[in-house]
């Protein structure tokens, strides 16, 4: 007798919704095996592996051609592929991001403690100070003007400036950015995504920007989850967030990002938050810079370096700075940590209770386990 043939979930739920006779099913959120193998199969084998995948698995072809060349460029052998033996039976590497486990990041000098210049006790917390809004500006408003909102955000920026950007080529808010560290002593947390790093060398070089101007500025860049077969094989996602805390008091997040075609021709969106639900991104961002990885020749700042402090050896909530020169810190690699089974890696949060002193204590705002969705109790 021979077998009947397996039809994956996505095309047995499109044959049932052309079936005018079937009626709705609930919605099926549970793993898809079919999909993983399909993945796997790209990964390891490339583009005929995945079509042989998808026919043995009877599912549809569900990767644009955009999605699976993204995988194929970006695929990457397992560490233990170029390691030897020895290197692997040493453990982990010593900045693998699991012993970053950092509620807190500013800059440090090496061998001392960096004298505090910005910092709040957990009963000024700057967001608190204002009242919850939110605003939404659209990039058909002509009296609003994105561009110009974050500018004016930027220049009016007085003490702590943390940027999370997917790309980053516009030259004059870049001058807004230098201007703020460099004239007006405001700390620049810059945190890039990984893939795009390389378009923001290349207006440093264009306008002639050395390392020796990010006085007061930390690059750094970072990469979206990792997705990892059962040979080890992987690849990385991307940063596609961006949003702006200026002086802890407020944020700027939508779909826009600094380039010179979005301030001119591409439709966007910008909202504004204010109160606590700053406290959401302030979190977020600190999770990122935790994992984040220095940018060769644009992270080493004059006089401050980012490093990554322990809670446990620092004032818990505090963001500091220093005068004096640092040495570069070499931190984890995202694709350190492996799994047995094919799975998407999600990178934990370093552990951190904000700004509270008080471990019982807890904000109205909570930030969901399941990557990264959040839940008001407001």
């Amino acid at each position: 007798m021979s077998r009947s043939r397996h039809v994956g979930k996505i095309r047995k739920r499109l044959e049932e919704i052309k079936n005018q006779s079937v009626r709705p099913t609930k919605a099926d959120f549970s793993h898809h095996e079919s999909v993983r193998l399909a993945t796997d199969a790209l990964l390891d084998g490339g583009t005929e592996s995945y079509l042989r995948a998808l026919n043995e698995e009877g599912e549809v072809d569900f990767l644009s051609s955009v999605e699976a060349q993204y995988i194929k460029k970006n695929a990457r052998e397992p560490y233990y592929a170029n390691e030897s033996h020895a290197e692997r039976e040493t453990g982990p590497r010593q900045n693998d991001a699991g012993s970053l486990q950092s509620g807190t990041y500013f800059p440090i000098s090496e061998g001392s403690e960096p004298a505090l210049h910005h910092t709040w006790s957990t009963a000024e917390k700057p967001y608190l100070k204002e009242k919850s809004s939110a605003t939404v500006y659209f990039q058909t408003e002509k009296n609003s003007n994105i561009r110009d909102i974050i500018r004016r955000c930027i220049s009016k920026t007085s003490q702590v400036l943390a940027i999370m950007m997917d790309v980053f080529t516009d030259t004059e808010i870049f001058c807004d950015v230098l201007e703020a560290a460099n004239k007006r002593g405001v700390f620049v947390y810059l945190l890039l995504d990984q893939s795009n790093i390389k378009l923001f060398s290349e207006m440093c070089d264009k306008v002639q920007i050395a390392e020796d101007h990010f006085k007061n500025i930390s690059v750094r860049s970072v990469t979206g989850e990792v997705y990892c077969a059962k040979s080890g094989r992987k690849f990385s996602g991307q940063i596609q967030e961006k949003f702006i805390i200026s002086d802890w008091r407020y944020v700027l997040s939508g779909s826009y990002s600094f380039t010179w075609l979005c301030g001119q021709v591409h439709r966007n969106f910008l909202s504004k938050f204010t109160g606590q639900v700053v406290e959401l991104f302030d979190e977020e961002f600190r999770h990122l810079y935790a994992l984040s990885k220095p940018v060769m020749g644009l992270s080493s700042p004059t006089h401050t370096v980012p490093f990554l402090l322990n809670t446990s050896t620092t004032t818990q909530g505090s963001l500091t700075s220093s005068s004096n020169q640092g040495s570069a810190n070499t931190p984890s690699d995202p694709f350190s940590s492996l799994s047995a089974n094919s799975t998407y890696q999600t990178k934990q949060p370093p552990s951190t209770h904000g700004y509270s002193s008080n471990p019982t204590s807890q904000s109205p705002l909570h930030r969901g386990n399941s990557f990264h969705g959040y839940t008001s109790f407001m």
